[in-house]
Order: structure tokens, then C-alpha cells, then sequence
């Protein structure tokens, strides 16, 4: 599964990092992997057990075509991948569209693979999108909502399902209110334009908050999940239901091997 979207601020590493964290909790024996494919820390920060410079990191294991060997148990009972700032050097070498398909295929992972992409849809949001059985498009506002049209223009462009993309509302703040019209609030208008484009929707939302903001930004210069940082807040509820969603969505796909798809296969 990956999580994208090609504006920032709509909060991908968040929702990646606690989906994975509330997935767990709910599935116990499910082995959960997540790996982040841009430069940024955040995930290290939330799931490291000890701060410490490994040899094997996202960047080594798409230059060698070995993840295994990059991936460490962390915080929660989540595996992941350390981050590396050269990946975003891969990116501008990469035009292999299967590339990452290729190297979890040969990984074999056992459960779920979390993919937090970066803010674009460029060659390794491309790779992350054709690999994945789901795509969280996250979407926040109307910027980000227009921005969402790319992630499909990527499965149309490999023929594959417009349902293996999904928009999930997120950092929806309902105090935005309109004074006339049916779209009284920003949640409600933003799911009517999104049924007006015909774009998958998931019924669970995230609601914008202070306090899980805070989990990411502390003196302690740790990431702390929702789960454990604020249980009882409305958002805590919210990822747990999302957490359902997205394990439901994904269960047709989970009854199969997955097969690699390359432009040789399509055009056979």
C-alpha cells in the first residue's frame, strides 16, 4: 500500500506511519513493513530503537535491488527501512517503472508493506503507485484535490484499476463553513466534488489536530504515534476505523500471488 500525493503539508507520512501502528494493533500476526521513499527522517524518528548510522538504508537497497538486508524491527513491532538523503539522487536515475515491484517481489515479505511516497508524482511515486494492490491519494483541500487526477493518470497509463487508488480526506479542519449554498462545511464540500469527478472515496476522514501535530514536534525529537501519544482523541477513533477500512479494501487482493507487471506482459 502507499500513501501519496503530490502537495505537500496533506500529512502522507502521518497517516503512513500510524496506519501502520494501528494496523498492527488490530492484527497482532500480520508482519508490517514500512519504508519511506524521500529524504526526510520521520519515520526513523518513530520507529528507531536506538539512534544509530546503518550501512543498509532505503537509498543502498533500491541501488542494489536488495531490501531485505535494510530492514530492521522498530518501535511497536514495525519494521522499516532507515531513510537515506541520497534517494532523492535514485530518483533522477530511476525510468524503470517496475523497479520497486521487482525488489519487494524478490523480498517476499510475509505481511504488509507501507509505502510513504514524497511530495510528487515523479519517477519513485510512479514505481510506488504501479507496485501497490492500494493507494491512499490524500487530499486536504481543493489544491490537493485537483493534484489527485495525476495518481490515476498513472494507473490509467499502465492499465490498471482506477479502484487500486483511493482519495482519503485528510487534516479536514470543519471549522472552514460557507455561508450559503448545500456545502456548508469544507467536508462536505470537498466529498461532493470528489463524487462529482467519480474518483474512489473512503468513508473514513481525519480531522485536522493540534494535538497529533504536537506528537511530531517535541522536545523529545521523537514521533510519537497517535495510538499511544493521544488514544482518546477523535482522530485516535478515527485511524482506528480507517485501519478497518483499509484492511477490508485490501483483502481481495491479499487471496493471490501478486505477478509482475511489465510493458511486455500488457502489450501480451
Amino acid at each position: 500500500m502507499s500513501v501519496t500525493s503530490n502537495k505537500g503539508g496533506v500529512g502522507k507520512t502521518t497517516v503512513a506511519a500510524n496506519l501502520a501502528v494501528y494496523l498492527r494493533a488490530q492484527h497482532e500476526r500480520l508482519p508490517i513493513l514500512i519504508l519511506g521513499l524521500d529524504e526526510q527522517n520521520t519515520l526513523d524518528r518513530m520507529f528507531a530503537l536506538e539512534r544509530a548510522t546503518y550501512p543498509h538504508t532505503i537509498g543502498t537497497a533500491l541501488r542494489t535491488g536488495d531490501l531485505a538486508a535494510a530492514v530492521r524491527m522498530g518501535q511497536y513491532g514495525i519494521h522499516y527501512v532507515p531513510s537515506s538523503p541520497d534517494v532523492v539522487e535514485f530518483k533522477r536515475e530511476l525510468d524503470d517503472p517496475f523497479h520497486l515491484q521487482r525488489i519487494l517481489l524478490a523480498t517476499n515479505w510475509p505481511g504488509l508493506v507501507i509505502i510513504d511516497t514524497k511530495a510528487d508524482v515523479e519517477s519513485l511515486t510512479r514505481n510506488a503507485i504501479v507496485a501497490s494492490d492500494l493507494t491512499l491519494v490524500l487530499v486536504t483541500d481543493h489544491a490537493s484535490l485537483i493534484e489527485a487526477q495525476k495518481v490515476f493518470d498513472v494507473l490509467n497509463k499502465w492499465q490498471l484499476p482506477r479502484e487500486r487508488a483511493q482519495i482519503l480526506l485528510s487534516m479536514v479542519d470543519r471549522r472552514i463553513k460557507y455561508r450559503g449554498g448545500e456545502s456548508q462545511d469544507i467536508l462536505t464540500f470537498l466529498v461532493s466534488e470528489i463524487r462529482s469527478l467519480g474518483y474512489p472515496l473512503f468513508e473514513s476522514f481525519l480531522s485536522r489536530s493540534a494535538k497529533v501535530e504536537s506528537l511530531l514536534t517535541n522536545p523529545e525529537r521523537r514521533a510519537f504515534s497517535i495510538l499511544h501519544g493521544a488514544p482518546n482523541s477523535l482522530v485516535s477513533r478515527q485511524m482506528r476505523h480507517l485501519a478497518q477500512d483499509v484492511m477490508a479494501t485490501l483483502a481481495p487482493a491479499r487471496t493471490g500471488p501478486r505477478r509482475l507487471r511489465t510493458e511486455e506482459s500488457e502489450a501480451s
